[in-house]
């Protein structure tokens, strides 16, 4: 299925390539009441550069779906494709070396090592890449969301928001083709929830990277140019306005 375009959506750069697909993925897991199914025939596409929102309930499986599509687990039935490569056909090793070359990750709970600085997280991420230019990428990146007074500042000196704009410098630092964001604004106040959302779509049209957002804010999803409804494992298309 393709999803909905909302009303008031963000552009994003005139791209056309395909860069994920779904084609009836299902999920299922063993639980002590027998076999449970997560995931039901989920089908979808996206293009380069733009910008898809997943909606629903805390259990409603959008979490585990957003791992599928980013190749962190595999479907029990379907097929996934990836940045034009199959994932069903990788091992883990492969799909991990395909996440680090195309692939970025911005979390609610932000995941930074407490040990490191604001520059020395994002450096590790290009350095674990094996790109070059590592301080220089990572010196851009945190200049270009707000954070070059911050460079040498721990996590734990840091504000919510800025540990955050740390973790957004730290995804597109590497230029990757698709950004998976998994309710990105959940542990931040209104203010910054708004500014943080602010630069995930600066970004994405800047870079013409496509953003998969997991979220239940309804408000965040709408800025997307796509919106689906996950509901007890089954995605749906929300009927443009």
């Amino acid at each position: 299925m393709s999803v909905s375009n909302a009303s008031h959506a963000t552009p994003a750069p005139a791209r056309s390539e395909q860069i994920l697909s779904a084609e009836r993925v299902d999920f299922s897991v063993d639980a002590p009441g027998g076999r449970l199914t997560i995931l039901n025939n989920i089908s979808l596409s996206l293009n380069s550069g733009q910008t898809l929102a997943i909606v629903g309930a805390s259990g409603s499986g959008k979490t585990t779906l957003l791992g599928l599509l980013a190749g962190l687990e595999t479907p029990t039935n379907g097929h996934i494709e990836l940045a034009g490569t199959q994932l069903n056909e990788l091992s883990e090793d492969q799909r991990a070396a395909l996440r680090r070359a195309r692939v970025g990750f911005v979390f609610q709970s932000f995941h930074l090592l407490p040990s490191m600085t604001a520059l020395e997280n994002v450096m590790l991420a290009l350095e674990i890449a094996q790109l070059d230019q590592v301080r220089e990428r990572a010196l851009s990146a945190l200049e270009q969301v707000g954070l070059s007074h911050r460079l040498e500042h721990y996590p734990r000196q840091l504000s919510g928001g800025e540990q955050q704009r740390v973790a957004i410098a730290r995804a597109f630092a590497s230029n990757p083709d698709i950004l998976f964001a998994d309710e990105p604004t959940g542990n931040l106040d209104r203010s910054n929830g708004n500014a943080i959302a602010d630069l995930l779509f600066a970004l994405n049209e800047q870079h013409g990277t496509a953003l998969v957002l997991v979220t239940h804010d309804m408000k965040l999803a709408e800025r997307c140019q796509r919106i689906a409804i996950m509901d007890d494992g089954r995605l749906s298309e929300q009927p443009p306005e």
